[in-house]
């Protein structure tokens, strides 16, 4: 009885292995090395398709980190005189490389010598050669077992800085590559509840990242007045990412202006007959009435000042709980800088600050003045309760000529783009 629990035992973990193995899989790439043309390389990469498929070794995942790269030396051409067309020989050598594209490790590699000829170009006998190779081959199950096999060693032996290194990837951004590096973790190393883990908040962040690309995608159509494109980007958005409250805000505030019937108002036409009217003629009388003498004093009346241009400016906001009203946009000589002032009210009930910052001005010549700040600072955030208006001020540096007025402002306040056209600049 003890004999064959061992030998279930012994069976269950060899079960389990192969398993594991056959979770590895591999993605044809082209060869980097090589003097050939791009058809010969494609028809390299195809063939070692055929071999991983022949072998239920090829991957179907975008995210996958194991490559197989082949490579093709050439060893002897010899050409011969045919009938019709001259014959070429070629001998050569296959290599296929097992590695990781991400860190570089090799898993393993094989030698195969190949030989053949063909009629017409050197492409054409190459292509003939490759042709040739026959992905039903043992050596090349042999080779993927092994590479598989070393792959398991490998992240059994440096589980923990493959963690590390996935961990780097995600701090920086490059989320996609952590889940290609995270994704082929076996389930028989010690790490792989670490690497699931990670790479459960690798996809969380490449899901907010693109929700976020969405967004500034879509507020990029509104403001360039293309509703259709915004409200299409918009819905695609999931609802259960991150971004869906800003992506439902920004839909509503896109739908006011697209889709809007005209207001049609019916009025009743009344006809009015004309009647004939005598015409009464009556006698003019005329009164005199006395006129008092009207003595007239010259008064000094001071000069009018001169107003200043109104602010006519157009507004663009692209929340529909955000309001701004422009104050004063003045500008400053001795300052060498132009001061815009507005009234912020925050309309939402569910975010009660944010970031308050201007991102650039433009003014008619087309010169861009990214040296800009504000009161709340650059990086700063600014408490907006519900309801309550707020004054801010923001500033142009860097201003050296005396400017009629900015074409076009952009301000980023609690998340929203608010744009400014044809601002007038009133001058000290």
């Amino acid at each position: 009885m003890k004999k064959i629990k061992i030998l279930f035992i012994l069976i269950l973990g060899l079960s389990v292995h192969i398993h594991a193995q056959d979770a590895i899989n591999f993605t044809a790439v082209e060869p980097v090395e090589g003097d050939m043309s791009q058809q010969v390389a494609n028809a390299l990469k195809l063939k070692v398709e055929q071999i991983l498929s022949r072998n239920g070794a090829g991957a179907t995942s975008m995210y996958n980190a194991f490559v197989v790269e082949p490579q093709l030396n050439l060893l002897e051409e010899m050409s011969t005189e045919g009938l019709i067309r001259n014959v070429s020989l070629i001998k050569a050598e296959l290599t296929l490389l097992a590695k990781n594209a991400l860190d570089g490790s090799l898993y393993g590699s094989i030698v195969v010598p190949i030989s053949g000829n063909g009629k017409g170009s050197k492409d054409e006998t190459l292509r003939a050669l490759i042709a040739n190779v026959k992905a039903t081959d043992s050596q090349y199950a042999r080779f993927i077992r092994n590479a598989r096999q070393k792959v398991i060693d490998h992240y059994t032996q440096n589980c923990g800085t493959i963690v590390q290194k996935a961990q780097v990837m995600i701090n920086t951004g490059k989320c996609n590559e952590a889940i290609a590096y995270l994704g082929c973790v076996p389930e028989t190393v010690p790490c792989y509840e670490q690497a699931s883990e990670a790479l459960v908040q690798a996809y969380g962040l490449a899901k907010n990242t693109e929700c976020e690309s969405q967004i500034l995608m879509a507020r990029n159509y509104l403001i360039r007045h293309k509703y259709d494109e915004a409200l299409d980007v918009l819905t695609k958005i999931p609802q259960s990412s991150n971004c869906n409250a800003e992506a439902r805000a920004l839909t509503d505030s896109v739908q006011k202006y697209i889709n809007i019937p005209p207001e049609v108002i019916e009025v009743e036409k009344e006809v009015i007959k004309e009647v004939p009217v005598e015409k009464v003629v009556e006698k003019e009388v005329i009164k005199e009435v006395p006129v008092e003498k009207i003595v007239v004093k010259e008064v000094p009346v001071a000069a009018p000042a001169a107003s200043a241009p109104a602010l006519n400016a157009k507004i663009n906001i692209s929340c529909p709980d955000l309001e701004f009203v422009l104050l004063s946009c003045t500008g400053s000589e001795s300052q060498q800088r132009i001061t815009i002032t507005g009234r912020i009210t925050n309309k939402s009930r569910d975010r009660d600050g944010g970031e308050v910052r201007i991102m650039s001005a433009i003014d008619s010549d087309g010169n861009t003045y990214s040296d800009c700040s504000s009161t709340v600072g650059y990086y700063n955030t600014k408490k907006m309760p519900y309801g309550i208006p707020l004054k801010e001020s923001f500033y142009v540096n860097k201003v050296f000529d005396r400017l009629g007025s900015l074409v076009h402002v952009e301000l980023r306040i609690r998340g929203c783009e608010v744009i400014i056209k044809d601002l007038p600049v009133v001058w000290k």
